[in-house]
């Protein structure tokens, strides 16, 4: 009889146990010399409606009638970072370089030429490099340009990345975490969203590289725009919201791939003059080449 009672209760003891699913720890590489190139693209499409007994200046009106009948961008950056250090505080210090950006876009079924300067940004760039600090989790601490003077339409160019950033502790299936994140959209150096992202560990997929941890991203943006950032010459009130998820190699601490959803909803409303523009944006993140 004693027996059967020591079988139950090591039953009871590692059930509880099996049932747990594993903590995983994800962190980026501290292997001095990994290289990783990405490539990420936007697909961006806006439409404006404009309504009301008001009457819009001239310059806003003739814009808004061509956005009436659509406007679409493509951006596409690639670029790669190289661990080069880790600090004795763990910060991880990366070179990273831009190796090609394009955009293309229509508005009113017609291209859309580049801004006055921007073969001069690209070519800026291209020969930019770039040395960067992080966290192991991700979080960018300093960064430092080999060319100090930037035009302002360079800084657009080079900002992005993949809107995502790990834990800062072991996490397990279905936990969660915060951050922010800073979304390009377009060449403007103005022209990005800042969001509040909520992180979720999905699941943990078995790959050839290793273990793969598919992260879910949802997350919310909502500001007054002012004159300058809307784009139209009237302050504009912005919501978006972005879902997606990102692809993270826990085994050799890298990300591999994501993809994301923008949808966004701007509205201006005074003197009789209601507007409004609504926008749908693709992202897609891959990694080209890992060494």
């Amino acid at each position: 009889m004693a027996a059967t009672w020591w079988v139950v209760l090591a039953v009871v003891a590692v059930v509880p146990a099996l049932a747990q699913s594993p903590a995983h720890q994800l962190r980026i590489s501290d292997s001095v010399g990994q290289t990783s190139r990405y490539r990420l693209t936007f697909d961006i499409r806006m439409r404006a409606e404009i309504s009301g007994q008001g009457e819009p200046d001239a310059r806003t009106r003739q814009l808004l009638e061509t956005l009436a009948s659509g406007m679409e961008m493509r951006t596409a950056v690639e670029y790669s970072q190289r661990l080069v250090a880790v600090t004795p505080d763990s910060l991880r210090v990366f070179d990273v370089r831009w190796h090609d950006y394009q955009f293309t876009g229509e508005l009113g079924g017609e291209e859309i030429p580049p801004p006055p300067g921007y073969l001069e940004s690209v070519r800026d760039l291209l020969s930019q490099t770039a040395r960067v600090r992080t966290t192991p989790s991700g979080r960018t601490t300093e960064v430092t340009y080999a060319h100090a003077q930037l035009s302002s339409l360079t800084k657009g160019l080079e900002r992005g990345g993949m809107p995502t950033y790990l834990p800062e502790g072991p996490v397990e299936i279905g936990d969660s975490w915060s951050s922010t994140a800073e979304i390009p959209l377009g060449m403007s150096a103005g022209a990005s969203l800042n969001l509040e992202l909520e992180h979720t560990l999905r699941e943990v997929r078995a790959a050839p590289e290793g273990r793969v941890a598919v992260i879910e991203l949802a997350g919310s943006y909502s500001q007054l725009q002012g004159f300058e950032e809307s784009g139209l010459g009237v302050p504009m009130h912005m919501q978006a919201s972005l879902t997606g998820s990102s692809l993270f190699d826990i085994d050799n601490g890298r990300f591999v791939g994501g993809r994301y959803e923008i949808d966004m909803f701007a509205l201006h409303a005074a003197e009789g003059v209601e507007i409004r523009l609504t926008g749908h944006a693709n992202g897609d993140l891959e990694l080209v080449d890992a060494r």
